[in-house]
This record gives C-alpha cells, sequence and structure tokens, in this order.
C-alpha cells in the first residue's frame, strides 16, 4: 500500500478518481457479478458540482466515510450539498470499497495521507474549504481542521467517533491483531459496506481516535465553525460525550450540535430544549426528533443520519434491509425482519411497538430538514 496508487497527489482530482476508480476495479470482488461495473462506479470516489441554477461554487467539500464503508455512503450528503452550490468530492480510504482483506495491509498513515492530500489538493482550487468526516472520517477530518496550518474553513462531523462505546474491548485491538487476524468473518450482507472486519482495521480506528485527541489537546479548542450531527440513539458512539467535547471546545460562535432523539414527542419534529427548564443549556445544542411513526422508524442508528430516504439502496424504497445478520440479534428476530412485508426500524436492540417485525434502521426520515439545517450553518460560516 505504499505505492497504492491513488496516493500520489501530483495531478489534479480527476487524477486521482482515475487511480481510485482503476484500483477499485482490479481489486474489488463484487457483491453481484451481473451489476459489478456499477458497484465499482458508486464504491468509488466522486465528484458532485454545483447544479445549473447556482451563480457559483460557494466552495468545496471534502467527504470522508467511515471505517469499513465505501464513498457510496456520503453520495446523499454530497449531491444534498451540490445543490447548495458547493462542489463535492468524495474520498475513498485505502483498503475500502474492494475486499475486507486489503484492509490486513493498511495502516492509519495511508487514511491520514489521503485527507490531508485531498484537502491540499481542494485548497489549490478553491478559497472555501468544507472537511465533512463520518465516523472515523470524522476522526480524521477534524483532526486534520485543527492544525495550525490547515487548508480547511469549516469542519462538519457526523456520528463522530470521539469516543466509542465499546471502548475498553476496542483499545485490546491495539495489541491483539498479531494475534487474532479477524474480530469477525461473516459473509457480506451489504453491497457497498463491509461484514467482515480485520481486528487491525479497528486498531487503526482506535490510534486515529488516540490521535485526534492529542492534536485537540494541543490546539487547546475548535476556533473554526463546527458542526457536529449524531443521535442519542447510536449504540456505536458515546453521545453524552460527544455532547460535552463540543461544549467545552467549539468556541466559533456559529457552531452547533445537533443531536436526534427518539424520545420527544411524535407532534412535535423539531423541539428546542425547554429554556426554563435548562436556563444554563449551551444555545447552540439543537434537539431533533429521531422517532417518526410514519416511516415506522423508531430511531436513528450510526448509520442512519446522513442517508435520504430516497437512497436507491438504503432508502424507503432501497434494495436492502439491514436485519442484523451475523449481529447478537436473536435469530428468530432476524428471519422475521427478513420475510416481513413491512416492518419497524430503529438500533438493534429495539422492537416494534406492534411486535411485529423490525430492522436496523439505514435512513433518516427527517434528511431534508437536516440538509437545511447544514446549509444554513455553511451560508452563516462562509471562509475564515
Amino acid at each position: 500500500y505504499d505505492d497504492y496508487k491513488s496516493l500520489n497527489w501530483e495531478g489534479s482530482f480527476e487524477d486521482y478518481l482515475d487511480a481510485s476508480h482503476r484500483e477499485v476495479t482490479d481489486s474489488r470482488v463484487p457483491f453481484d457479478e451481473a451489476n459489478a461495473a456499477n458497484e465499482v462506479t458508486l464504491a468509488a470516489p466522486a465528484e458532485f458540482l454545483p447544479v445549473d441554477s447556482c451563480q457559483q461554487t460557494l466552495g468545496i467539500a471534502v467527504l470522508v466515510h467511515g471505517l469499513s464503508d465505501s464513498a457510496f455512503s456520503m453520495r446523499d450528503f454530497g449531491q444534498s450539498l451540490a445543490k447548495g452550490c458547493y462542489q463535492v468530492r468524495t474520498v475513498l480510504l485505502p483498503g475500502h470499497g474492494t475486499r475486507p482483506g486489503d484492509l490486513l495491509n493498511v495502516r492509519l498513515r495511508h487514511w491520514i495521507a489521503t485527507v490531508e492530500g485531498q484537502l491540499l489538493q481542494a485548497a489549490d482550487d478553491h478559497e472555501n474549504i468544507i472537511a465533512v468526516g463520518f465516523s472515523l472520517g470524522a476522526l480524521l477530518t477534524l483532526t486534520e481542521s485543527i492544525k495550525a496550518n490547515t487548508v480547511v474553513d469549516s469542519v462538519i462531523s457526523i456520528s463522530p467517533a470521539f469516543y466509542l462505546s465499546t471502548s475498553p474491548y476496542a483499545e485490546l485491538t491495539r495489541w491483539l491483531y498479531p494475534l487474532k487476524r479477524w474480530l469477525d468473518k461473516e459473509s457480506p450482507d451489504d453491497t457497498y459496506r463491509y461484514e467482515a472486519i480485520p481486528t487491525v482495521a479497528v486498531a487503526q480506528t482506535v490510534l486515529a481516535k488516540s490521535r485526534f485527541h492529542r492534536a485537540l489537546k494541543k490546539a487547546g479548542s475548535v476556533e473554526m465553525p463546527w458542526l457536529v450531527i449524531q443521535s442519542a440513539d447510536d449504540l456505536v458512539i458515546g453521545h453524552e460525550k460527544n455532547q460535552k467535547l463540543f461544549v467545552d471546545n467549539a468556541k466559533h460562535p456559529i457552531s452547533r450540535l445537533i443531536t436526534y432523539r427518539s424520545d420527544l414527542p411524535e407532534y412535535n419534529p423539531v423541539q428546542q430544549n425547554n429554556p426554563e427548564e435548562q436556563a444554563d443549556q449551551d444555545a447552540r445544542l439543537l434537539v431533533l426528533n429521531g422517532r417518526n411513526n410514519n416511516h415506522r422508524v423508531s430511531g436513528l442508528t450510526h448509520v442512519a443520519i446522513h442517508q435520504s430516504p430516497a437512497n436507491p439502496h438504503y432508502g424507503v424504497g432501497g434494495d436492502y434491509r439491514n436485519c442484523g445478520v451475523g449481529g447478537p440479534r436473536p435469530r428468530d428476530a432476524v428471519r422475521l425482519c427478513q420475510e416481513a412485508d413491512s416492518l419497524w426500524l430503529g438500533p438493534w436492540n429495539g422492537s416494534a411497538p406492534d411486535g411485529g417485525a423490525f430492522g436496523i434502521s439505514t435512513y433518516n426520515p427527517d434528511y431534508e430538514n437536516l440538509i437545511e439545517q447544514v446549509l444554513e450553518f455553511l451560508d452563516s460560516s462562509g471562509p475564515n
């Protein structure tokens, strides 16, 4: 991977797209042989230009996916930003979008080089750079953004892995991976996301988390406009610790944190904290409703927040249903989810209010409102 062709930053973003596309084509194991070419296109990096109605390009947004994902996971968000007159570039972290075994030989330095290189490339093409990261991508992008010589003007962190709910066990992978090659060797379930995960890949994510916290301690705070988007029903991250980290370190006046909660009244889709009950609450903390009875969504999972209901794979009419195959769910619950005509969606440990079939949520019914919040944040920030 030291010879990974897409790590060559001497060319343009178009050169990066070409190199990445070739690498995915050469290394990817198709989920569906009949759809192999389309899978490559969707898993590989992409560029979305501002829509024709835009009078100018407001900035370049660089979007970075999470562990085991591919660039496909950022397509909805990217296309929405393009409608808001931003030029968007999705990247593919080395070892992703091809086959899980490719992660065995990838290290954190390769991911850092990818993110750093793409941000520098973007800065050559526009004066306003927005770094957007999901989960692991949030660690990588925010670390680059708080450097003293950063080219980033504003940063968006989605389901950020600043703290992990499985942290004690995850930390062990730093010493475990030479002895245990795989944490999970399940058969593929999702076209654009790995099910099998090498131990070393989790170890590199833990290193990325430690690197971020060291960088934040050195920087002292996050001075630029910073938007955090997370769910209280996310069983992967520590959302309360994330909130404290934001409150303690977000210094720009337009920075904000959006948290989706499933325990809000259904009739009020956007509910702010009651100022009479919490007079000292940080006004930058916005709470949105993660429950939507019309969509039969009881809560938003780690991967659902930034996916549109119209997504052809993860959305309402998509070709993928996440029933928790290979996870800790009871087999009868998995089978019921797979066979049901309709079901409720939420975190894997949830259940359907009507006692029926239940699956894991993969999209956000409130997606369009979220994009409005994101574009409002970006329009307010502008270049430093």
